[in-house]
């Protein structure tokens, strides 16, 4: 227990066969974490066996079968539904990431203010649409939004449950995660940024967000802050 807050981490996984066993073992390392949420969406690959594998033996983890096959946002939502008090961090499996890097988002976060982990830039591989695509979304929701951030297309979004209190998330696809950001920002909550490392992955590896998704992004973005 964090500073005696529980810490929760929230990891949807489909197809990540070659990554699943590293990250669940590495984030169940974690001193800070008292529970890893696995949200499987049913795969094509050996990604379960590597879970069941990974989390043999802990006490930490939890996995839940995700109730139908709609994306990273659905998984997060199911996740969710196990939370009732706590922070919440949402952990990708890919290895993008690096859970060593709690405690600085840990470190940062206090009850008024959610902590997002500002990437590195170019490590790893980084495509240049996808780095554009960051950018753009991240000015136009600190515009919209009255913010003063870096990198809204983070993964690592760390936040108390009960600053998303009353508020039914509702978004499917990768675009959960700006619908995590424009919550918080709209409930009133300044958000505050840490560096992070982080390493890309290319699309042979099994990245899996694309153009399609960046504009549907943008688009999520404008409309939000004019929506309830």
């Amino acid at each position: 227990m964090y500073k005696n807050t529980i810490v929760n981490v929230i990891m949807p996984v489909y197809n990540e066969g070659n990554t699943a066993y590293d990250i669940i073992t590495r984030v169940l390392k974690q001193e800070s974490v008292d529970r890893l949420i696995i949200v499987y969406d049913e795969s094509t690959d050996n990604t379960l066996s590597e879970i069941k594998r990974a989390i043999a033996g802990s006490e930490k983890a939890i996995l839940v079968y995700s109730r139908e096959k709609l994306g990273k946002g659905h998984a997060v939502k199911e996740g969710m539904e196990r939370v009732k008090e706590g922070i919440v961090l949402i952990q990708d499996a890919d290895e993008e990431y690096y859970p060593e890097d709690y405690p600085k988002l840990l470190e940062a976060f206090d009850e008024n203010h959610p902590i997002f982990g500002r990437r590195a830039e170019r490590l790893g591989h980084s495509y240049v649409l996808g780095r554009a695509a960051a950018r753009l979304h991240t000015i136009i929701f600190n515009i919209l939004y009255n913010q003063r951030l870096e990198d809204i297309n983070t993964c690592y979004k760390l936040f108390d449950v009960s600053m998303l209190k009353g508020i039914k998330l509702k978004e499917n696809g990768f675009v959960i995660d700006h619908e995590i950001a424009t919550r918080l920002a709209k409930n009133g909550y300044k958000i505050k940024e840490v560096p992070i490392r982080y390493k890309g992955r290319t699309y042979e590896e099994g990245k899996k967000v694309g153009p399609i998704d960046a504009i549907e992004d943008t688009i999520y973005l404008i409309k939000a802050r004019f929506t309830k």
